[in-house]
């Protein structure tokens, strides 16, 4: 019950809709990531750039990749000692990235903010439901 959980987490996080300011449009959060990757290895971490929303979007997909990637090889581990700290440090990677994204653009519009942070709503609930299960007293490891 547990994996289908995360997995459902990392699907609802992948969807979240995030609002570009200055009429640039919409996209959800992996596509974000995967651009990210090609942008990095091109460019690397330029805090200088003319648009500085470009790189706060890059690191916050950058920190949500990982997290969803720490989430992914946790899966895949037998013992539950080992999986509980893997799952809450994916879980808290890809929290700061939602609040990240949020912080992000209510600073620019309100609109941005409400499609943003409404689109985030089913996360935030699994997400919950995730924490809920892990903290449970009687959690199989085959589960």
């Amino acid at each position: 019950m547990i994996k289908k959980a995360i997995i459902i987490t990392i699907i609802l996080n992948s969807l979240i809709l995030i609002g570009v300011p200055d009429g640039h449009g919409y996209g959800i959060m992996a596509m974000f990531e995967f651009i990210s990757i090609p942008y990095l290895i091109k460019n690397g971490f330029q805090i200088n750039s003319e648009y500085p929303f470009e790189i706060g979007f890059i690191m916050i997909a950058v920190i949500s990749l990982i997290g969803k990637m720490i989430l992914i090889v946790s899966l895949f581990y037998k013992k539950i000692s080992d999986k509980k700290p893997m799952i809450y440090f994916g879980l808290v990677l890809i929290i700061l990235a939602f609040i990240g994204v949020v912080y992000s653009t209510i600073q620019y519009d309100s609109f941005l903010f409400a499609i943003t942070f409404g689109s985030g709503i089913p996360f935030i609930m699994y997400f919950g439901r995730v924490i809920y299960l892990m903290n449970k007293k009687n959690i199989k490891v085959s589960d």
